[in-house]
């Protein structure tokens, strides 16, 4: 990058980077089964290179996935837990189904012993989706899928119901010729000793899909995977009664991401840092008919997870977001099909190359740009755990009129607030740096520690005055004295300590109040 180029610089923007791929339609099995094997693949392949090259990791997953049970259990959130650890992170997209009705629950009795719903597709030519359902204790239940003409019951499978084994039916739309292909994949328990029933559909009529379900006892939570990228664009399904009263409508509770469900994982939410923007050719965009500025981001997935966890964990800047684009994609400039977004180049005489950058939105950019923050953190503290991370952001979250007042346990539409990447680095870094005080305590923070000897130092005030800087050697000579003028505000100054001897040092910043000492190592 060039150091006069930096408007559109990222987060930890000089951190080393190692991408892996993962593509959704080769592996359709992984994503309805949950066992997601190529992304504990990915993850090992790049904490292995991190232990490599000696060097702490924070890995981002901008994907989500509705199908498992949402309590933590899986194989999967298992093997996240056992890959994290001091100095590697995962953070992960909380989901963008915050207003989607993917969600369905019922308990039975013997007195209410069905549940219909319909599935509503975002359109007719692509209706492909899979329901997994979930019983919370060793129940049984059945289930049965019929097409609908109107009001008219047209072909159906049988009930089936939790056996270990796989159905699999063809049904006929009512015009005779376009068919709906069924499968029914049960499991009476599975890891978390829940019994499990995967319905996946494949609707190549008109019909309306109507899916049924039957039970004495137990409570069923089922979801809908609301997005399948069978081919390149997505497509989307929602549980709906269409309008029949003997049907029942999802809701959008409990649509954060399962796979995220880990206690190790950092899943992110997303609020709208920013709602206006102008393109390249001078056009200027608004999201405010969606969402105002500072506010959460409607499609912000929402918690809580089925075990009563509070989930998403923070939120952070996902409406709208400026980042670099691939410069390889052709709709990405200013006369391409995605021009609308498009808002700066750079162009690089060294490659001769135009680089472009474009407004991006979703959990997808939020979950990013807080990895970019645990990168600046492990880059001050490299031992830190992913709880240890979770705290931080935790204690130093913004909250304002537009969170509202959120507990100390967090909310499942915030997690504990909006991410704050200074107060979450100061507080770590006064942690580090030894920090101690007398009299009156300064809001005082020396970076980077331990450095090359140019460091810098922060302090926020309620007034002018002047400061007196000194900083001591490990035996007490002073080595450096220095006044600092601070007015009332953010104040930061350089502190060039290059010429000094590596080891260990005392700086004293003092003001008529108090003063504080913070150990500081030149290396």
């Amino acid at each position: 990058s060039n150091a006069t180029h930096t408007r559109f610089r990222g987060m930890a923007y000089e951190s080393d980077v190692v991408l892996v791929g993962v593509r959704r339609d080769t592996i359709a099995a992984q994503w309805q089964q949950g066992t997601f094997t190529d992304f504990i693949d990915g993850i090992n392949y790049i904490f292995n290179y991190a232990t490599l090259v000696g060097k702490p990791c924070v890995v981002n997953i901008s994907w989500g996935s509705q199908s498992g049970p949402h309590d933590g259990s899986t194989l999967l959130n298992q093997a996240f837990n056992n890959l994290t650890g001091p100095g590697k992170i995962i953070v992960m997209s909380a989901g963008n189904e915050g207003t989607e009705k993917i969600h369905l629950a019922k308990t039975f009795t013997p007195s209410d012993t069905v549940l219909n719903t319909f599935l509503k597709f975002s359109g007719t030519t692509y209706q492909r989706t899979w329901v997994v359902a979930w019983d919370d204790s060793l129940k049984t239940f059945c289930a049965a899928v019929t097409l609908y003409s109107g009001n008219l019951a047209g072909s159906t499978t049988t009930y089936i119901c939790l056996d270990d084994s796989i159905y699999d039916y063809v049904l006929i739309n009512a015009n005779g010729v376009d068919t709906c292909h069924v499968q029914f994949i049960n499991s009476t328990a599975e890891f978390n000793g829940r019994p499990r029933m995967i319905i996946d559909i494949y609707n190549k009529g008109t019909d309306s899909v109507g899916v049924s379900f039957k039970a004495n006892d137990g409570n069923i939570n089922m979801w809908n995977e609301y997005y399948y990228y069978g081919y390149k664009y997505g497509y989307q399904c929602a549980f709906d009664s269409l309008a029949k009263n003997w049907a029942r409508s999802g809701n959008s509770i409990s649509t954060v991401s399962d796979m995220g469900a880990g206690d190790s994982v950092l899943l992110v939410g997303a609020y709208a840092s920013k709602v206006n923007f102008t393109d390249m050719n001078n056009n200027s965009w608004t999201y405010s008919g969606y969402v105002q500025a500072n506010r959460l981001v409607p499609f912000s997935s929402r918690g809580p997870m089925l075990d009563g966890r509070i989930k998403p964990d923070i939120t952070a800047p996902g409406l709208t977001l400026a980042t670099a684009v691939s410069s390889y994609d052709t709709t990405y400039t200013p006369t391409g099909a995605s021009s609308p977004y498009v808002i700066a180049s750079y162009y690089d005489a060294t490659s001769n190359h135009t680089y472009y950058y474009a407004e991006f939105s979703g959990t997808s950019a939020s979950s990013p740009a807080t990895a970019g923050i645990v990168a600046l953190l492990l880059q001050a503290d490299p031992t830190l755990t992913p709880s240890r991370v979770k705290d931080l952001f935790s204690s130093t979250a913004i909250t304002d009129i537009y969170t509202g007042v959120i507990p100390p346990s967090g909310n499942n539409n915030w997690g504990h607030g909006k991410v704050n990447a200074y107060r979450a680095l100061k507080q770590l870094i006064q942690i580090l740096g030894v920090y101690n005080y007398t009299g009156e305590q300064l809001d005082l923070v020396l970076y980077p520690n331990p450095g090359n000897g140019a460091f810098a130092i922060d302090y926020n005030g309620d007034q002018n005055q002047t400061l007196t800087i000194e900083v001591y050697n490990i035996i007490g000579g002073k080595v450096l004295n220095e006044e600092w003028q601070v007015v009332n505000g953010l104040n930061r100054r350089l502190l060039d300590l290059s010429k000094q001897s590596k080891g260990t040092y005392i700086v004293k910043v003092a003001s008529n109040a108090g003063f504080a000492t913070i150990k500081t190592i030149v290396e």
